[in-house]
């Protein structure tokens, strides 16, 4: 018996929530009558439908429209993309962006053609985790839920033996290593251009503010332009040629503008080549000046800009990442980088699907891009070019004097990544990323060989509850003798995150210097994006354990290049990390979890420590907040002393605070 397209919206109407997942995979395919036209405006009434039920919460309702997009992709995947996107532009259900992000693009090209959207439906069950998970995160429909109890030491078997369970010894030596993140390169970036844009991304040539300046408008009126009237303010078309700065003509602005985008950026704009260019020269430059060289560099992701949906294409993702790796090799030279990409960097935004589940040929692109420039820079060899291309773009190298560095593409658990939702707790190591981890651990371990893990998100920050709870078990199993550190970005913000063993997020006396087992340095960005000052660091690293001894932070202040006449930024060293908090602690000692420990416990305890790291996280930017007089810094503390998503909601509900997961 075939069932008609109609037949088949019965069912869907019929058949109650939580028994239509059993139904899905015996309904035939629908016969051929109906145009496309006649099954988009049926869905589209089902969606309404849907949405004014009133007997459903927002979370079923969303449930709901899962089933149904579940059902459709069984009989018309094809039209998913044009009747969901209909329906969410047209019940203004999210913003036209998110939209269009979620429900309208390709793998391709910017079109409605096809969705990542589609694919996610037609293999998750939403009616568990997978839907829960999806329904919070992409359209905040349903309230957070904590992850199942997942042993993931089926990955590794066993527990951990007693003589893992202690670092190694510390040296007497040290070498450099020079950590970037988070470039964000807008090509199209235009000196002069709206600043102060309605919608983001600002300073392109699209940007506008919807509100007309008034007839006698002077931009001198900001606070951050009234120092620079005439040829002082910075808006002058510079490069740099050969390495040399070269300032060049003075462009002006457009009148119509309220805040004009300046040469070296703007506190709501990307970063503009100019500013990427200026930060890898202050880099290698304090290496001269400081007579010191950087052994390798390591940048934890991020190329592509913020600009909104419909202006990012497969053509402007190539672009920023290939120029922008083109200006990282200019730069440094002979020094290796090993990179990871961030969320931005991949067509769509976000997006990374499983081998595993046939769509092995969605973003091999990718893979292959970065396999190929990598091994042509001299980063990797032909062994880890290979790698590249298997673990999407994840990799392990060796370093020449024996510190192991494994790269993952956190994409694989990131909360915008639709195909992340698929059986997110019965197959939570779908991308294989997991045991690709494990592998290169335990063959370390039995080497005695130390490791760093970089990635671009943080573990408990934009990674689904899920998968946060399994990396930080890996890493409890793995560290301190192995594992000697752990490097992001993602954040823009300079911040570090403690992971402490048998901690769960409510248990707070676990939170002790003995039980602090690892920590994440997250490093600041380079874009100024949003409110920020430039900056990259580099650390100081013992030349036997490869723990990090130090790590030194350099910014600049961009409002003073506003009004600097486009002269070239005054870099400057912001703290180093040692002496920063006024911590205790050995000489000998390097800075590992049960110094972060410390840090934690001054910031929880201490106003002027807690101002200090809000210092530290936006680079004294002129939109730092004055912890004092807001709440926006009452998260800091369980931010900084958890781990995963779930320890930290359930440690901003032992004191009473909103965690907005």
């Amino acid at each position: 018996m075939r069932l008609s397209f109609a037949a088949l919206l019965v069912a869907v109407q019929s058949v109650r929530l939580d028994e239509l997942q059993n139904q899905l995979s015996n309904w035939p395919a629908a016969d051929s009558g109906p145009s496309d036209q006649d099954l988009i405006k049926i869905s589209l009434d089902e969606l309404y439908s849907i949405g004014n039920n009133t007997k459903l919460s927002d979370c079923d309702k969303c449930k709901h429209r899962l089933l149904y997009a579940k059902s459709l992709a069984l009989v018309k995947p094809t039209l998913i993309p044009s009747i969901f996107t209909k329906w969410c532009i047209g019940t203004s259900a999210l913003q036209k962006d998110m939209c269009l992000r979620i429900f309208g693009r390709t793998t391709v090209q910017n079109s409605y053609a096809g969705s990542n959207f589609a694919d996610m439906v037609s293999l998750m069950d939403p009616t568990s985790y997978d839907g829960d998970y999806y329904c919070h995160y992409s359209e905040s429909a349903c309230n957070y839920v904590s992850p199942p109890e997942i042993d993931g030491s089926e990955l590794w078997g066993g527990s951990k033996p007693n003589e893992y369970k202690s670092a190694p010894e510390a040296g007497n030596e040290t070498f450099y290593v020079l950590h970037m993140s988070d470039f964000h390169i807008e090509n199209d970036y235009v000196v002069g251009g709206e600043g102060n844009c309605s919608v983001s991304m600002c300073c392109t040539p699209h940007s506008f503010n919807k509100n007309s300046v008034p007839q006698d408008y002077d931009i001198s009126d900001n606070l951050l332009l009234q120092d620079g009237p005439g040829e002082g303010w910075s808006f002058y078309k510079s490069s740099y040629v050969d390495n040399i700065f070269e300032k060049g003509p003075y462009v002006g602005y457009n009148e119509s503008t309220w805040w004009p985008a300046s040469s070296f950026g703007h506190y709501n704009c990307d970063a503009p080549e100019l500013l990427i260019n200026s930060t890898l020269k202050a880099a290698t430059s304090f290496m001269q000046q400081l007579n010191l060289s950087y052994e390798f560099a390591i940048f934890t992701g991020d190329l592509v800009d913020h600009d909104e949906t419909q202006y990012i294409t497969y053509e402007s993702t190539l672009l920023a990442e290939e120029s922008t790796f083109r200006d990282v090799k200019y730069q440094l030279d002979d020094i290796p980088m090993f990179a990871v990409l961030g969320n931005h960097d991949t067509f769509p935004y976000g997006q990374l699907a499983q081998e595993k589940y046939g769509f092995s040929n969605k973003f091999d692109w990718n893979n292959e891009l970065m396999a190929e420039l990598w091994r042509d820079y001299g980063w990797i060899d032909f062994d880890e070019e290979q790698q590249v291309r298997e673990h999407y773009t994840g990799f392990s190298v060796k370093t020449k004097r024996g510190l192991k560095i494994i790269a993952l593409n956190s994409n694989s658990w990131y909360i915008s990544n639709l195909y992340a939702f698929i059986n997110i707790s019965q197959d939570y190591d779908s991308f294989g990323q997991f045991q690709f981890l494990v592998d290169e651990l335990l063959d370390s371990e039995s080497k005695s060989e130390r490791v760093w893990l970089i990635m671009h998100v943080p573990a408990g920050a934009d990674m689904l509850p899920v998968a946060s709870q399994v990396f930080a078990q890996v890493v409890e199993r793995f560290s301190p003798y192995t594992i000697a550190g752990i490097f992001n970005g993602h954040t823009h913000r300079d911040e570090f995150k403690v992971l402490y063993s048998g901690f769960n997020g409510s248990n707070v006396d676990a939170q002790t210097a003995e039980n602090a087992i690892a920590n994440t340095w997250i490093a600041p960005s380079v874009t100024s994006w949003i409110g920020l000052n430039p900056s990259f660091r580099f650390l100081e690293v013992d030349s036997k354990t490869f723990s990090v001894v130090n790590a030194y932070t350099y910014y600049f202040n961009l409002n003073e290049t506003f009004t600097n006449n486009g002269t070239e930024p005054e870099w400057q060293l912001e703290y180093d990390a040692r002496s920063a908090y006024g911590v205790n602690w050995p000489q000998s000692a390097p800075l590992n979890a049960t110094y972060w420990h410390e840090v934690s416990q001054k910031i929880g305890s201490s106003n002027s420590s807690l101002q200090q790291y809000e210092n530290f996280a936006t680079r004294f930017s002129p939109y730092t907040y004055k912890c004092s007089e807001s709440d926006n810094c009452d998260t800091s503390y369980c931010y900084v002393s958890t781990f995963t998503i779930d320890q930290f909601v359930k440690c901003c509900e032992h004191f009473g605070l909103d965690s907005n997961i």
